[in-house]
């Protein structure tokens, strides 16, 4: 109400004063009858005046809705730097696992190594025995057969003697 009443009297005193003293500069300050400070102006100055008080309110409240914007933008990167740290550490245990990984298929190629190179010699231990297991199996059935020889050439021999003690030779 005073700014109504204050732009009033200003154009009260812009006109009555705009006519005897055409030289005034304005905006100016004066003081009134009761003592109280007032600016004179004149009414383009306070047209433009209150054009910019009211882009002041409008730009007030793009400031508030951009704080808004901003607050949101703000958590938003904050929630995707949260997210990116945990996928960090995720990753980085991954890696981790697969330097372990690593390690066990190495390990596990120089068992395999180990186990064929045991295999090898097993086999080269079995193919020795196999030909021992042969070259007995041979003198086997020559000593067989040497047995049955000499078994039957003992019975050859045997059967005219005792013929011969018991009398049925002569």
């Amino acid at each position: 109400m005073k700014k109504i009443y204050t732009i009033l009297m200003t154009l009260v005193f812009t006109t009555m004063f705009s006519q005897l003293t055409p030289e005034i500069k304005y905006p100016k300050f004066e003081v009134d009858s009761l003592g109280q400070k007032v600016i004179v102006m004149t009414i383009p100055q306070a047209m433009k005046l209150n054009n910019n008080s009211d882009l002041l309110e409008k730009f007030e409240a793009q400031d508030i809705k951009m704080k808004e914007y901003e607050t949101l933008c703000v958590k938003v990167i904050s929630e995707k730097d949260d997210v990116i740290a945990k996928l960090n550490v995720t990753i980085g245990h991954q890696d981790g696992q697969l330097l372990v990984k690593d390690e066990k298929i190495k390990s596990l190629q120089g068992e395999i190594l180990g186990w064929m190179e045991r295999n090898k010699v097993l086999e080269a231990q079995l193919a020795n025995r196999q030909q021992v297991i042969d070259e007995k199996d041979k003198q086997l059935r020559r000593t067989k057969l040497k047995m049955v020889v000499g078994g039957l050439g003992g019975v050859a021999i045997i059967i005219p003697l005792v013929l011969k003690v018991v009398g049925v030779i002569k």
